[in-house]
């Protein structure tokens, strides 16, 4: 399968829209710290389901900027198209309901979370940070791969 580089930029191994998925998830990941902060307050299970979505909120964040070794390991659907596409359409599926902001930005997660699956098949290369060697490249066991 083919695979489209956009302009690859050979210094850092990085294409010309890392920033902008970068941005993107960014955003979903301020959208969900919000919207989980916001059911903290409603009652009981939308206090653990409000928990629930802000630390995924805070984990889409932080793998913006660090991509823990162990995450890769252990949470391998963050580091691909589909895998983001699904955790987005879970945060949608989960904020839909309440108010008119709130249902609106669970829309526009949701949509989002389309684009994103669709882009696991369309051959778009994943940005740096997507990419699950980055943080592979920390975890060495000093054994050499028998294949």
């Amino acid at each position: 399968m083919d695979t489209v580089d956009f302009e690859i930029d050979d210094a850092n191994n990085s294409n010309k829209f890392d920033i902008v998925f970068k941005i993107i998830n960014f955003i979903v990941g301020i959208l969900s710290i919000s919207m989980g902060l916001t059911e903290l307050f409603l009652n009981v299970p939308y206090f653990f389901q409000g928990l629930y979505i802000s630390l995924i909120g805070i984990i889409i964040i932080h793998l913006e900027f660090r991509t823990p070794p162990l995450l890769y390991t252990y949470c391998s659907s963050f580091f691909s198209f589909l895998g983001r596409g699904i955790i987005y359409g879970m945060i949608a599926v989960l904020n839909f309901h309440g108010g008119y902001i709130r249902v609106s930005t669970a829309i526009v997660v949701a949509i989002i979370a389309g684009i994103y699956a669709t882009l696991e098949y369309s051959g778009v290369r994943a940005p740096v940070n997507m990419r699950g060697e980055v943080g592979l490249g920390e975890l060495d066991d000093g054994l050499d791969d028998v294949i």
